[in-house]
């Protein structure tokens, strides 16, 4: 049996997001792709939600709403993880999905938490604004 914990020697295993169950441990992503690999033969793997969340606050501004360079950070060493796990490991990964594209509701969360790359602005036609993530996101996924 694999067990998960937040907690390793008394200390906590990575920064937290928002979500109070929710740990940055992005050594932790490759060191479960391998885990994967090892236990189950190598299948092919699709990961279908990796992301992490800020708090939503109504007294932070748009413009610092969009310097999410947490979140920046984030995609930067999972993605790094991920190409070594796949380079380096031979990990059979064939798809990764980011949660979330936009801000949304969170089904245990509401709108307390904002997932996304794009921040929706609930008050005002839910009109969307890119935040640094999704400026980095682009340029990774474009050069080549």
């Amino acid at each position: 049996m694999l067990l998960f914990s937040a907690w390793k020697d008394g200390k906590a295993i990575g920064d937290r997001a928002n979500s109070i169950w929710l740990y940055i441990v992005p050594e932790g992503f490759r060191g479960l792709l391998n885990y994967v690999k090892n236990r189950y033969g190598n299948p092919l793997v699709i990961v279908t939600e990796n992301g992490m969340d800020d708090p939503n606050s109504p007294f932070i501004s748009l413009k610092d709403a969009l310097k999410d360079e947490k979140r920046v950070k984030y995609y930067n060493d999972y993605l790094t993880n991920l190409l070594a796990a796949i380079r380096e490991d031979g990990c059979n990964v064939k798809g990764y999905f980011a949660w979330s594209l936009l801000d949304n509701w969170e089904w245990a969360a509401g709108y307390s938490s904002r997932f996304g790359l794009y921040f929706v602005d609930y008050n005002d036609h839910l009109k969307r604004y890119a935040k640094n993530s999704a400026i980095w996101f682009k340029n990774f996924l474009t050069a080549g």
